[in-house]
């Protein structure tokens, strides 16, 4: 039981920490890619930073999550 534990512990903690990367690698993209904010329908430059803030602040809190996910469980 704790094998099964300790495999899903870890699968659940990597997949936090690819979607905090890929959640920071979105913040990078909106703040450097004129295209992507179009696409989103961002209009000012407020809400461009809104989207960063958020995105970076989801990306931070997963990444940490997940690795205190894969290395808690012993």
């Amino acid at each position: 039981m704790t094998n099964v534990r300790r495999t899903v512990s870890r699968f659940i903690g990597g997949t936090q920490c690819v979607l905090g990367v890929v959640a920071s690698v979105f913040a990078f993209i909106i703040y450097a890619s004129p295209s992507t904010r179009e696409a989103i329908a961002i209009t000012s430059e407020g809400e461009v930073y809104l989207y960063m803030f958020l995105s970076l602040i989801f990306g931070v809190f997963s990444i940490l999550s997940g690795l205190l996910l894969i290395r808690g469980e012993k």
